[in-house]
Order: C-alpha cells, then structure tokens, then sequence
C-alpha cells in the first residue's frame, strides 16, 4: 500500500501539533514537517474541514488540535486526505464483485479489511 504524500505529511503535522500542545504559525509546522507553506496550509485547511484542527487568530494564534490526539485515528486522517479506500476493484476476470465464489476477491477484501483495522486501532498519539 502506498499512502499519498499528503497523507504522511498531514500524519506529521497532527503529530508535531500534538508535541506541542500550543498553537502554533504555519510556517514552523512546515518547516518541522519538511514542506513548504503554503503546502503545510493547504493539508491543515483539509484537516480543519474535519475537525482535526483548529485555527486560533491573533498575534498568538496559530493553528492547533481541533480534538484530542487519542480521538484522531490513522484512518480518519485516510479519509481526509484519500477518500474510501473501499474501490479496490478485482483482479480476476471472472469476478463480477457480487459473485460470492471468487477467491481473489474474497482475498483482496479481508486484506483490505486488515488494513483499515489496523488504520483504526492507531491513533496519533501512538504515533508520537
């Protein structure tokens, strides 16, 4: 499985805001992540949508967790920044994905599954 940029760097970026429990500006959050700003920006507005940060105004503003770190799964930030994973289509050319008889198919799902479980069960404050 192969996560999209955007979905690391967000996964960093709600780590590095846990770590510092105070708001803080963009431009640290990018430069502790290693993108630049306007790209630390646009993945914290992605997340703000969701609830996963929060936005403070002001001279000491800055952003911040919209939630608890122990609230925000790996797979809620999945969501945010990739969509459903769930259109993993068959390989098998017989499979019509309503047939209950293709082994491929069946794999490919419980593989899928497996993922999202464990997505699931990781929240970033295990990542910190």
């Amino acid at each position: 499985m192969q996560l999209e940029a955007t979905t690391f760097h967000a996964v960093q970026i709600l780590c590095h805001l846990h770590k510092h429990q105070e708001a803080d500006k963009a431009m640290n959050i990018a430069r502790s992540v290693g993108i630049t700003s306007p790209n630390a920006t646009r993945i914290m507005a992605r997340l703000k949508r969701y609830g996963y940060v929060k936005s403070i105004s002001g001279h000491r503003g800055g952003y911040t967790l919209g939630m608890r770190a122990e609230e925000i799964s790996f797979y809620d930030v999945f969501l945010a920044l990739e969509g459903d994973p769930y259109s993993t289509h068959c390989l098998a050319d017989s499979c019509t994905h309503e047939s209950r008889n293709c082994k491929t198919h069946k794999f490919l799902t419980t593989l899928q599954n497996n993922v999202i479980e464990e997505m699931l069960g990781t929240s970033i404050d295990d990542l910190v």
